[in-house]
């Protein structure tokens, strides 16, 4: 482990600096020059297997490091300008990248990010929304069908791939379901009441059981095992005083093992991290010596040593553990970030 952290903020004030900043464990904060002030990260995903590869989503583009974030090249996904609000490494195929788009589309590329194709599919909206169209925010692959995808769009629900991620369907029944139920009734920016099940953040896999897919949304987790035509609610309330999630991983060489980061709602004045060494059957609250004071939008596992974990805040509190979550160390962004939205341990 480099024990070095990567933060992506957005461009969420005038003047706010919406770029990558990079921070060694005992350091101060550094902004990546070669990611725009204003490009708005959304996504950091280092390569699971391909030392100090590392991609980075946002809004005016994808970029690739070779070098564990020293330098950083474009990657053309496409002709025109796409904000890419998330990108995937393959697990059966290291040369294998998803990136997901706003409105919500996807690319793939078969050599590393050189060169890209576009997916096939129709994603009209579900709603009418207030800040415009959805966003792909998440794109997951099956543990042990590389034929298998699974993704997540803010606003827009829960996609499918059955051919490795040539081609993509929404998958709406499940969601459906459970958008009815009243307790899970919810709107925002929308004047849809089902609008808060279809709100989602993330979705992600594991092989300690490989067809459950956790999907997560506004609402909390939930598992499907059926691909998206039921859902079941992990009840995330029983255990963590609020429920909005953004974010779930599976912790490294612990695939019964995840994390979650639940807040009050997008934008509040508290949040926190839990864990779960039972696929989601119970949590309990990892970073209790921390304060976060805003919602926490983010965070991110080393991806070959279960020690490493940063969350970052929309407030710009960051928070890394090196020693698996025993001692917290907290590192406030400079004051002209924008609202922090994604981070990665190198």
């Amino acid at each position: 482990m480099r024990n070095l952290m990567l933060v992506g903020t957005a461009v969420t004030r005038p003047e706010a600096v919406g770029s990558l900043y990079r921070l060694q464990a005992g350091g101060e904060w550094e902004r990546v020059n070669a990611i725009p002030q204003d490009a708005s990260v959304q996504a950091i995903t280092p390569h699971p297997v391909r030392e100090g590869v590392v991609f980075v989503a946002t809004r005016k583009g994808l970029f690739r490091s070779l070098d564990a974030s020293k330098t950083w090249q474009r990657l053309q996904v496409c002709d025109e300008p796409l904000p890419i609000w998330s990108v995937v490494i393959s697990p059966h195929d290291p040369d294998v990248l998803i990136v997901g788009t706003a409105p919500v589309g996807f690319f793939r590329s078969e050599d590393g990010g050189d060169t890209w194709q576009r997916c096939a599919g129709e994603f009209p909206e579900r709603f009418e929304i207030s800040f415009g169209g959805s966003r792909l925010m998440r794109v997951a692959f099956h543990p042990t069908d590389a034929n298998l995808v699974y993704a997540a769009a803010e606003i827009n629900g829960f996609y499918i791939s059955e051919d490795g991620g040539r081609h993509w369907r929404s998958e709406a029944v499940g969601l459906a379901q459970l958008a009815a139920l009243p307790h899970l009734k919810n709107t925002e920016l929308t004047r849809d009441d089902t609008e808060g099940m279809f709100d989602a953040h993330a979705v992600t896999t594991t092989s300690a059981n490989p067809d459950a897919v956790y999907y997560v949304c506004r609402m909390g987790i939930f598992e499907t095992l059926d691909r998206g035509k039921s859902f079941r609610d992990l009840e995330v309330r029983r255990f963590a005083p609020f429920d909005y999630t953004r974010e779930c991983r599976i912790v490294f060489g612990q695939p019964k093992s995840m994390y979650a980061c639940f807040s009050i709602s997008s934008r509040s004045n508290a949040g926190a991290l839990y864990r779960s060494d039972d696929l989601g059957a119970h949590w309990h609250r990892a970073d209790e010596a921390v304060n976060p004071r805003s919602t926490m939008m983010g965070f991110g596992t080393h991806v070959s040593d279960a020690r490493g974990v940063v969350t970052v805040t929309r407030g710009g509190q960051v928070f890394y553990t090196l020693d698996g979550g025993h001692e917290w160390v907290e590192k406030q962004l400079p004051a002209d970030a924008g609202d922090a939205f994604c981070g990665a341990i190198l």
